[in-house]
């Protein structure tokens, strides 16, 4: 049986508890809680004990699992000291990962590198003491911007905690295909993210990830290549921002997700 995960973008701008209620509704395994702040409308979920408080209860009395938190930027600069409430917090709720990203293209230097590989090592050990590990997400529109990229970091960091998430609109924007998943090892799969989108990229890649995809099964990526290819156990979290579905409500977006996942999930199982 998949592990299905409602990932936060699906159904933001919410608050988190509206996101547990809206996964329940949805019959959802498991959620990815943001934790870190990133657009304006975000809840500092870490500067307010009350909903710490709050999150707590519901996850407890809901017993939905909690795959992931999210996000953080991998940089030379990264305090990783300052990430270890978050992580305590997590942990407690039995979160198993830390989701990373790299910076942006633009920002990234391949001379830093080997600082960045420190980095991800040192928060690695941080998450261990949790019993969480950390996820690293490759982006085309990011320094570390394919699946090869990422295999690369991860083995230089050499780390058992260390994981890669695999999200299929950037999998393929990035020029990946079936085939090139054996560049990893298995076991080094954090979890697969669901979404659809035109077989053609547009010209804005970011804005396509933040609020133009599809529901699974909706457009034309190749998703059942890459749903086959992948292990049977692999997580799957669903996250499908759209503006199109912006006058649903979190509960309505989880639902239609969901309905649209286990659909495609059911054709190739």
């Amino acid at each position: 049986m998949r592990t299905l995960s409602l990932s936060p973008l699906t159904v933001l701008p919410c608050s988190p508890l509206e996101q547990v209620d809206a996964a329940v509704d949805a019959g959802f395994d498991a959620i990815g809680l943001r934790l870190f702040p990133v657009m304006a409308t975000d809840i500092d979920v870490m500067s307010d004990m009350k909903i710490q408080r709050a999150i707590e209860r519901r996850i407890a009395a809901t017993k939905l699992q909690v795959l992931d938190i999210e996000v953080v930027r991998i940089t030379p600069q990264m305090n990783v000291a300052a990430i270890a409430p978050a992580l305590e917090f997590a942990g407690g709720l039995g979160a198993r990962w830390l989701a990373v990203t790299s910076a942006a293209v633009y920002d990234y230097r391949p001379e830093e590198e080997p600082v960045v590989v420190r980095r991800l090592g040192e928060l690695c050990e941080v998450a261990s003491r949790y019993s969480m590990g950390v996820m690293l997400e490759f982006m085309a529109f990011r320094g570390i911007g394919t699946l090869e990229a990422a295999a690369r970091v991860v083995a230089a960091v050499r780390h058992a905690n260390l994981g890669i998430t695999l999200d299929a609109l950037h999998f393929y924007r990035s020029g990946g295909t079936a085939r090139a998943l054996a560049c990893v090892d298995p076991p080094r799969l954090a979890c697969v993210q669901l979404c659809d989108a035109p077989r053609t990229a547009p010209l804005n890649l970011p804005s396509e990830a933040r609020y133009g995809r599809l529901y699974p099964g909706e457009g034309e990526l190749p998703l059942k290549d890459l749903v086959s290819a992948l292990p049977r156990d692999l997580p799957v979290s669903v996250e499908v921002p759209s503006r199109s579905r912006a006058h649903l409500s979190a509960s309505e977006r989880a639902i239609e997700s969901a309905r649209w996942t286990r659909q495609l999930l059911a054709t190739i199982d």
